[in-house]
């Protein structure tokens, strides 16, 4: 081909490749701006899809894998997933009420020395409820626990009750044979039973070893001495863990005490009550006759001048209780310093006898926790 005269055509496409980039840039520009977000959002949506992918093509290799292990192994049905409800997660804070017959454990921290609650760990790694309840127990006091005993608090989160491992007196002695001496002698003389002696003294609760860097304390306390004086000002200003800051907001041991409570007439009423001061006191048995069940019980009052009048205003006290109440086993004296935290229960009675004066001091330690048991003491000297 032969180009015409001033045509030339490679000039001619350099002039209008210039003509049109300056005509057009800013579209083009502007258009490649606005494109920009819809193209991140296919970038996402690519990304997203991949990852789904990736997913399912995991599953279904984990499918795959569990159904040539059940062909390998020639399981008949599929797998259960694991119940993660039964296991704890780690470090899960516990409460854990324990109890031994009619005692229930409950402990002050070194930051609240005056408080005391059920015993509280956490569960640790790969830890059941069980094994946690049982290592807490044994490192914080000393106590071993029966672990097929451990059941959750229906009414409480995250708290746990347990029962101790059953002990039994350290030389293995029952009934009489747990006098010694002199009470031994008393209670023979007065007919004091086998079981009735068992009741108080057969199965005491075990000695305590406290982990003393985290607790301030710790006590056995009597089931029934925390029911009775569980709306008591007593309960109200030292057990402020046990029965919670207030009524709306009740603590687990609040809710624990709801669920021990009986309606036995013989539950309702105390296993002791004394006064102060040095005054004459009866040891009694009642029974509720409709149950078949009985129980010892302490009586003491400074205003009675003679032993039968403390009987007799027993008498008065347990007669809406429609309870039988036997002639005294024995009588004595008790001197009560509240002051020293200090009861010694001596002497005896011309009209009931002396009473076996150690069995009378097993039942006020029950019914005084924060005294020392070293506090109270029996003697049979004296009138």
């Amino acid at each position: 081909m032969i180009a015409r005269a001033g045509f030339h055509p490679v000039c001619q496409l350099a002039s209008l490749r210039t003509e049109l980039h300056a005509k057009y840039s800013w579209s083009l520009c502007n258009l490649h701006h606005h494109l920009q977000w819809p193209t991140d959002i296919f970038t996402a949506s690519q990304t997203a899809r991949t990852d789904n992918l990736s997913s399912r093509s995991t599953e279904r290799k984990h499918r795959q894998m569990v159904a040539r292990s059940m062909q390998e192994n020639g399981a008949a049905e599929r797998p259960q997933p694991i119940d993660t409800k039964s296991r704890s997660p780690s470090h899960t804070q516990l409460l854990l009420i324990v109890t031994h017959g009619d005692y229930v454990l409950l402990a002050s921290l070194q930051d609240h020395p005056t408080s005391y609650g059920p015993l509280s760990g956490c569960i640790q790694d790969e830890e059941q409820q069980q094994q946690a309840a049982g290592r807490i127990a044994k490192q914080l006091t000393g106590v071993s626990i029966d672990e097929a005993s451990v059941t959750p608090l229906q009414a409480a989160s995250h708290t746990l009750q347990a029962h101790t491992c059953k002990r039994q007196t350290e030389n293995g002695a029952s009934g009489l044979d747990l006098l010694q001496g002199q009470a031994r002698q008393c209670a023979e003389e007065v007919r004091l039973q086998a079981h009735e002696v068992d009741a108080v003294l057969a199965h005491p609760p075990p000695l305590l070893q406290l982990d003393q860097a985290k607790l301030a304390d710790a006590r056995w306390f009597n089931k029934r001495w925390l029911i009775g004086h569980s709306k008591g000002q007593v309960a109200a200003s030292l057990f402020r863990l046990v029965l919670g800051k207030d009524a709306e907001s009740p603590g687990p041991m609040h809710a624990w005490l709801q669920e021990a409570q009986t309606h036995s007439p013989l539950d309702q009423i105390p296993d002791v009550t004394i006064e102060t001061g040095v005054f004459k006191y009866v040891l009694l048995v009642v029974t509720d006759v409709a149950e078949g069940r009985s129980k010892l019980i302490v009586r003491g009052d400074r205003q009675s001048g003679y032993h039968m009048d403390v009987y007799e205003k027993a008498n008065r006290e347990l007669a809406p209780h429609k309870l039988h109440v036997a002639e005294p086993l024995g009588g004595g004296r008790i001197r009560h310093d509240d002051g020293a935290k200090a009861i010694t229960v001596y002497g005896y009675s011309s009209a009931y006898g002396q009473a076996p004066h150690d069995l009378s001091a097993a039942l006020i330690r029950q019914w005084y926790p924060m005294y020392t048991s070293d506090n109270i003491t029996a003697s049979y000297e004296g009138y």
